[in-house]
């Protein structure tokens, strides 16, 4: 009885190894075949090996090798689009292929929402053929020492800003008109370069605030413009950063471009957007950019304000055909603001329409009233319009204007602007517009001539951020005029004892 239930099992034991072998062959024989099938594809096998090894049906991976196909046949279709691409661009864009999206219709205008917009239309030069001259290995590379690193015009060593001059130098200059339209800016206003060029036919010269890595961001649009704009040959320009946040050098290698699309560097990010213990240092860039003219005259600006048409010839032309014997003299500028959607107007008739239609005003007219309404502007905006730039009329910045800050053509003879004041606080011209009242200098008010903003009239805005700022700067400014009287004999129309401090008047100095 005990013999048979072993027999019994000894047949079962043997009956099922018999089966498993005969499973295991099989998988080995289908696994063969599957992997000769695939052998090729070596990226492929592994996926094939997995669905063998855990016993899937033929089908799936029938349907891997099918998907591994169009996934190829889509790279490929990438690829050749890619290289339609790179040819069309170099080859100065011929008609693209369908794969390929088409360019904006060269008939219709120019889209003038954001400055250096035209260069939309304008192809890139051929490579190594860039219209700048670059130095410290720019755009490949920046290569510089502490020697190539000075110090402000102003502040000198106790400074805590450096200055590279001269990593864009403007060159052949024969036919250019000898004067500069010198300016200031971060890499979000980079795009003001080209729409400067295409206004003004003067040099240019550029000292940009670009900390850290906002060099890289600054360089890669300058390379662009090189490209692109001609005109950059009258073009100099000098970096400017804090001791404590060097120029980065990561991330500067910049070839041609492939198109002149300009970017939109308002969407630029900058240091200051991430740190807000890092300040605008206003006059220290305005000091660089207006002592590195290579002119007698030059034009001192913010970048947004575009000149009228013919400004740089018209005053050089003036300054040689009238004779003017006044010794301290420098040549206001008048500035208007115009409506969003608004062209710039390129001479005065075009801008008094737009202030006949409320559509101009003059600068600041909104935020701060006193700060560019000059001397008989009413007059000055009725008088007739004529091509021919002339003086209109020569004044002292004295009260009733002694909160006035002009902006003028003059010479690197004029005292430079006060180091200590921040853009921050507001009010950074004041210090040196009173300096120059009590050196008892003239401003002769230029007619057919102005500067307007780029379109877009500024409101007045709650700015309580600026408060400390403000407070800083008014006790700077304080400071400043102490020194300044013990320097100068008072002249009491420049109204300098009167401290913003507090809004009181400063105790007359003894001395004095």
């Amino acid at each position: 009885m005990s013999r048979t239930p072993r027999f019994f099992k000894f047949a079962l034991i043997a009956f099922l190894a018999v089966i498993c072998l005969l499973l295991v062959t099989r998988n080995r024989i289908y696994e063969t075949s599957q992997l000769i099938n695939f052998k090729s594809e070596t990226s492929f096998d592994d996926n094939i090996q997995a669905i063998v090894d855990s016993g899937t049906a033929e089908s799936e991976a029938k349907e891997l090798q099918g998907n591994e196909e169009l996934r190829q046949e889509e790279e490929i279709e990438d690829e050749q689009a890619e290289d339609i691409a790179e040819v069309q661009a170099e080859d100065g864009g011929e008609e693209q292929a369908n794969e390929v999206e088409q360019k904006e219709d060269p008939d219709e205008p120019p889209d003038d929402s954001l400055p250096g917009a035209y260069l939309k239309y304008y192809q890139p030069a051929p490579t190594n053929q860039s219209h700048c001259k670059y130095n410290y290995d720019l755009p490949y590379d920046l290569v510089y020492t502490s020697k190539n690193s000075q110090f402000p015009p102003e502040q000198g060593n106790s400074s805590p800003y450096r200055i590279i001059y001269n990593v864009i130098e403007a060159y052949n200059l024969m036919d250019v008109p000898p004067i500069t339209y010198a300016t200031h800016m971060t890499a979000n206003f980079a795009h003001f370069i080209p729409e400067l060029l295409k206004h003004w036919d003067g040099l240019v010269t550029v000292a940009a605030f670009v900390p850290d890595l906002d060099v890289a961001f600054f360089i890669e649009q300058i390379n662009q413009f090189c490209y692109c704009e001609p005109e950059m040959h009258r073009v100099s320009i000098h970096i400017v950063t804090h001791k404590m946040l060097p120029f980065s050098k990561k991330d500067i290698y910049f070839d041609r471009p492939q198109d002149c699309v300009p970017e939109d560097s308002s969407a630029v990010p900058i240091f200051s957007d991430y740190d807000e213990t890092i300040f605008y240092p206003i006059n220290v860039v305005r000091n660089a950019a207006r002592t590195s003219a290579l002119t007698k005259y030059i034009l001192l600006s913010d970048s947004e304000l575009i000149p009228s048409k013919g400004l740089a010839s018209g005053f050089l032309q003036m300054v040689h055909r009238v004779n003017r014997t006044i010794t301290k003299e420098v040549f206001h500028v008048p500035i208007f603001e115009v409506a969003e959607g608004t062209v710039v107007p390129e001479d005065k008739s075009s801008l008094v329409q737009l202030i006949q239609t409320k559509q101009a005003v003059y600068f600041h007219q909104t935020t701060c009233e006193h700060c560019q309404k000059f001397p008989n502007i009413d007059q000055w905006i009725s008088s007739a319009s004529f091509n021919e730039v002339k003086p209109f009329q020569t004044v002292k910045r004295h009260d009733p204007f002694h909160r006035w800050e002009p902006i003028f053509i003059g010479t690197n003879l004029e005292p430079l602007y006060s180091e200590q004041l921040s853009w921050e606080g507001l009010q950074d011209k004041m210090a040196q517009s009173l300096e120059m009242c009590l050196e008892d200098y003239s401003y002769t008010t230029l007619d057919n001539a102005f500067l307007c903003h780029w379109p877009g009239i500024k409101t007045a805005q709650n700015e309580g951020w600026r408060e400390s700022f403000i407070e800083e700067n008014e006790k700077n400014y304080a400071n400043i005029v102490k020194g300044l009287l013990e320097r100068y004999r008072d002249i009491p129309a420049c109204k300098a004892r009167f401290a913003v401090t507090a809004g009181v008047e400063l105790q007359p100095n003894a001395a004095i």
